[in-house]
């Protein structure tokens, strides 16, 4: 095999990745164009990176088999960015932020810029609720499928007159995934279910494809701070439709939260197995926590699990017509003021009746 080495790319913002000889380039907002040498033989790959990609670990399962294996492993994850000369194109301040403190593995400033983004205020009155509700999981636990989960989300197109389509991947580290510009929900088929149902799950991801369907009827551009809204929504929806310990799960993800910021991946999943879930869920749900980070023996957390709960506890708190008036599109809290009533391709009453708002 013929070593290819290219210089550093002279890029304003350039970001070494711990761990390869490579350089994540740092391109705000500009097209990575003319950026490498021209010759082939010099020309490294690039990967154009999404937070997902960014912070899935590509080695997940081998490390599960080595974390089940000793009761004192903890797992170290690899990245695509380890591996390839990736590309981070993003206008969001906040983002920048984070995937520059990713690329640095500086686990303290992770930590902070993902509270911000994902606009976490961990507060002790809160932490506190959560761990009381996540205590809390008192219905007979779930199971499913991830065949048995594409059907019922099929009966779900239906009901709301939607061509989308539902994809099973052999990807893991997520349930389900909305695509909602490809008009189609991508499942995991290690997608499991204990305190989450099959049922509330169809609702979670519906939230998600209503406010973008609606999005685009009422012609909005979307809200910068949209996604803690949507995810608040959607776990409400989720939990509070149908008889699961989804809440219960939330909640213990909150506290996770609070766990990682100070301790290990390992620390967490010493929790949930504490509270109850099982010891594949446990390590489903911990190592979540610890996406983003490549020692996960390191104290710090990627913050997005608390951001379904935080999120919750915020839409419980909404009247019946706040809620409804969240799906004309995919906007934040804050935007309610400017959208006095609902409008969208369903009737209210629609979504009042299958959400139970």
């Amino acid at each position: 095999m013929v070593e290819r080495r290219y210089r550093k790319p002279q890029v304003q913002g350039s970001i070494p990745c711990p761990g390869s000889v490579k350089t994540a380039i740092w391109v705000l907002g500009q097209r990575p164009i003319g950026l490498w040498p021209r010759s082939p033989v010099l020309a490294p790959v690039i990967n154009m990176l999404s937070f997902l990609s960014l912070t899935t670990p590509t080695n997940l399962d081998s490390e599960a088999v080595k974390f089940f294996a000793s009761p004192t492993y903890h797992p170290v994850f690899h990245y695509t960015w380890q591996d390839t000369s990736p590309v981070v194109d993003t206008k969001d301040a906040r983002k920048k932020k984070l995937y520059k403190a990713i690329f640095q593995q500086d686990t303290g400033e992770i930590t902070r810029c993902a509270a911000e983004l994902f606009e976490i205020d961990m507060t002790d009155d809160l932490l506190t609720q959560a761990r009381r509700a996540a205590t809390n999981a008192q219905v007979a636990k779930h199971t499913g499928s991830a065949t048995e989960f594409a059907k019922l989300l099929q009966q779900a197109f239906r009901t709301f007159s939607l061509g989308y389509t539902v994809e099973i991947t052999d990807a893991n580290g997520f349930n389900a995934r909305p695509e909602q510009s490809k008009q189609r929900i991508v499942i995991s088929k290690s997608i499991h279910y204990e305190f989450f149902s099959m049922e509330g799950g169809v609702r979670h991801d519906l939230v998600h494809i209503l406010r973008y369907e609606n999005e685009k009827y009422n012609g909005l551009k979307r809200s910068p701070n949209y996604l803690p809204t949507e995810e608040g929504l959607a776990s409400w929806a989720q939990d509070h439709t149908v008889p699961d310990s989804g809440l219960a799960q939330h909640a213990a993800e909150y506290v996770g939260s609070a766990i990682g910021t100070k301790g290990t991946l390992r620390d967490i999943y010493t929790y949930m197995v504490d509270i109850g879930m099982s010891k594949e869920l446990a390590w489903k749900r911990a190592a979540r926590h610890k996406f983003g980070f490549v020692d996960t023996k390191e104290p710090g957390d990627i913050m997005k699990p608390a951001m379904y709960y935080a999120g919750e506890t915020k839409v419980a708190n909404l009247s019946r017509d706040e809620k409804l008036r969240l799906f004309v599109g995919k906007i934040g809290f804050a935007d309610l003021p400017r959208y006095p009533a609902y409008t969208g391709r369903w009737s209210g009453d629609e979504l009042v009746s299958y959400f139970h708002l």
